[in-house]
This record gives structure tokens, C-alpha cells and sequence, in this order.
């Protein structure tokens, strides 16, 4: 299937895609886009309803196939090893539960999937205590403490936390939808999950 032309449909690009994930697991979007003759924004806008279905999932540089239910040990988005102490879990009315390993994903995957999402549920940076995502205040743009995913997403419970923790470490205060749509405009159509 190299050399694919442009003239493809859509949903021919995308079946490629899927077909050369299976063989080979996961894909760089720079491959995929010489493979298929087009530009990574094409291949970004053809993955787009994949990853929201959750056939396959973003990282970095790249995707991935999905070939089983996320588990606590491995973010639901990003596919890395959950960090313990800042996952966070998303719940759905079907009992199903998925794992991220921080905010940043869990903010990422609750834009495409609100709709079903009953529950989310952090951990407050400060206290270690598990909160209510949807009630809590996020910090966007502090400096870098986590070495988790980019931009990097810390959770407080309360907003004078918030607010004081980015006097000494800057970064803005987002309320719960605030952040959502902030965190999904940085990334713009890519992840840049970095380890």
C-alpha cells in the first residue's frame, strides 16, 4: 500500500490506516502522511474519529493501536504508565472506568467524550486527596513539576489554593469547562504527550 495517492477518499485513507496498525501496532503521523501522499493535518483530520471511537489513540508523534480496555496501570489517552499520585479517572453511566495519567489527558479525553462521562475524579496536587474533576479549579502553564504530559495540568480543590500555588509557579487558574477548552486549544489537533 505505499505510495497511495491523494485521491482517496477519506474513509480508504482511514482503512489504510487501520489495516497497517494491525501489522504493525503503532505508526509515526509523519509515515503515515508519506505513506498515504498527504499532509499530517489530513492524517490528523482522517485519525480525529478513531481516536474519539477509541480504535486507536494518540502518542506521541504518533498512534497506536487499541487492542484491549485501558487498565490502572497505562493512561487511557496516552498510553504511558500512570503516575500514581496525580491519575486521574473518568466514570461512565455503563460502569466502565478509565485511567489517566494526569489531568492533561483526562481533560483531553473528556472534550470528546462528555456526553457519557458520569464521574471524573483527581487528586488535589496540594493534599493528595481524591476530588470531584467537574467541581475542582485547574493550574495550566506552571512551571514544569510533574514531567508528565504537556501542557502540564495541575488540580485544586479549592481557588485560593490555585491561585496562591501560581503566585510562586505561575500559570492561570481554569475553572472545569475552562480547562477542557483550553488544554484542547493548545494541542490543536496533536498530542504532545512527552515523557
Amino acid at each position: 500500500m505505499e505510495g497511495v495517492q491523494e485521491s482517496m477518499m477519506p474513509y480508504q485513507r482511514k482503512e489504510s490506516v487501520m489495516h497497517w496498525l494491525e501489522k504493525e501496532k503503532t505508526l509515526s503521523i509523519a509515515t503515515i502522511s508519506h505513506r498515504l501522499g498527504v499532509s499530517e493535518m489530513t492524517v490528523y483530520r482522517d485519525i480525529k474519529p478513531l481516536v474519539e471511537k477509541g480504535d486507536i489513540a494518540r502518542t506521541t508523534g504518533g498512534i497506536v493501536l487499541r487492542e484491549s480496555e485501558p487498565t490502572p496501570d497505562y493512561c487511557a489517552y496516552c498510553l504511558k504508565v500512570n503516575n500514581r499520585i496525580h491519575q486521574a479517572q473518568m466514570l461512565y453511566g455503563d460502569q466502565h472506568i478509565e485511567y489517566f495519567c494526569c489531568p492533561h489527558c483526562a481533560l483531553l479525553r473528556y472534550h470528546y467524550q462528555a456526553e457519557q462521562v458520569d464521574q471524573l475524579i483527581c487528586q488535589d496536587f496540594l493534599k493528595g486527596t481524591t476530588i470531584s474533576g467537574k467541581n475542582a479549579f485547574y493550574l495550566l502553564g506552571a512551571d514544569e513539576l510533574l514531567g508528565c504530559c504537556s501542557p502540564q495540568v495541575l488540580v485544586f480543590e479549592k481557588k485560593e489554593q490555585a491561585e496562591k500555588f501560581s503566585m510562586g509557579f505561575g500559570g492561570c487558574v481554569h475553572s472545569f469547562h475552562s480547562a477542557v477548552r483550553e488544554v484542547h486549544r493548545q494541542m490543536s489537533g496533536s498530542c504532545d504527550c512527552t515523557e
